[in-house]
C-alpha cells in the first residue's frame, strides 16, 4: 500500500509540473517564438555543422547545383554563421560570414572571394542580392528575411506538414528585400517550416517550405526545404547531407579566420 502510496503521489506532482508548462508554451511572445525558429532555419543550425546541396532551378528548366558547409554557434548574446562553398570548383572556397546585429540592428554579412583573396563587406543596401544565384538573399543567411524579432506578432494556428504551427506575421526592416513576412513555426519544434513574403509593393515574392524533417539526437531540424520566386519561377532546394555536432572555436568566426582561407 505505501509503494501504491508513493507511485500515485509522483503521478500527481508530474501532471501539476505538466499543466503548469502548457500554459507557458500557450503565452510564450511572438518574439520568443520567432528567435527560437530563426535557430532553427536550414541555413543557420545554430550548435550544429552540416553539409548541404543546394540545387536552382529556373523557370526554363537550367539546373545548378552547389555544395556548401554551413555552421552556426553562439557567442557571447550573438549568433555567428558560416557558409563555405565546396562544390562547383568555380566557387570552391568562396565564404560568407554572418554576425548576428545588437538588438535592432541589422547583421554584419561579410563575404570572402578567394580569387581576389580579400574579405569584403556586404552593404545593407545589397542584402536583397541573390546569395550565390540561389533563390535566397543574403538577407535570409541570417535565418530571418531581416524583420526584427520584436516587430513580430502571432495572429493565429494553422497547420503545415499535417503538424500544428504558430503564425507569425511582422514587416521586413528598410535594407530587407521584402515587405512582409509571414512565418509558420512547428509548435513542438520550433523549426520554421513554412515562410511567406511579399515584395515592398506588397505583391506575393517568395515562398519557403519545408518538405521533410529529421532527427538528429536531441534536434529535429529540415533535411530538405526549398525557396521558390513566385516573380521569376525559379527554385531552389537545400538537402541535408551531412549532420554532425558543431566542431569550429570562436576563432573561426571572425574575418581574420576568413582571410586565411
Amino acid at each position: 500500500m505505501r509503494k501504491t502510496h508513493l507511485s500515485l503521489s509522483r503521478a500527481a506532482a508530474l501532471l501539476v509540473a505538466l499543466l503548469a508548462f502548457l500554459p507557458a508554451r500557450a503565452d510564450e511572445s511572438a518574439a520568443d517564438i520567432a528567435r527560437k525558429s530563426r535557430e532553427r532555419g536550414a541555413l543557420n543550425l545554430l550548435g550544429l555543422s552540416a553539409q548541404l546541396k543546394l540545387t536552382t532551378v529556373s523557370k526554363d528548366g537550367k539546373r545548378k547545383e552547389q555544395v556548401v558547409t554551413s555552421s552556426a554557434k553562439k557567442i557571447g548574446e550573438r549568433t555567428h554563421s558560416l557558409v563555405r562553398f565546396q562544390q562547383p570548383a568555380s566557387v570552391a572556397g568562396v565564404t560568407v560570414l554572418t554576425v548576428e546585429g545588437a538588438k535592432g540592428e541589422a547583421s554584419e554579412i561579410s563575404l570572402y572571394l578567394p580569387k581576389l583573396k580579400r574579405v569584403r563587406k556586404v552593404a545593407n543596401t545589397q542584402r536583397g542580392q541573390s546569395f550565390m544565384d540561389t533563390d535566397f538573399s543574403y538577407a535570409d543567411l541570417g535565418g530571418t528575411g531581416g524583420e526584427s524579432d520584436d516587430t513580430m506578432k502571432k495572429v493565429g494556428e494553422s497547420k503545415v506538414m499535417d503538424r500544428l504551427a504558430w503564425v507569425l506575421v511582422g514587416k521586413a526592416g528598410p535594407d530587407s528585400p521584402y515587405g512582409e513576412v509571414k512565418f509558420y513555426v512547428d509548435q513542438e519544434t520550433y523549426v520554421p517550416t513554412q515562410a511567406e513574403y511579399t515584395d515592398k509593393e506588397g505583391k506575393p515574392f517568395k515562398v519557403y517550405r519545408v518538405a521533410q524533417l529529421k532527427r538528429f539526437k536531441d534536434r529535429v531540424v529540415a533535411a530538405r526545404s526549398s525557396m521558390e520566386n513566385l516573380q521569376t519561377g525559379s527554385v531552389t532546394t537545400i538537402e541535408v547531407l551531412q549532420l554532425e555536432e558543431a566542431q569550429l572555436g570562436d576563432e573561426a568566426f571572425t574575418e581574420r579566420a576568413l582571410e586565411r582561407g
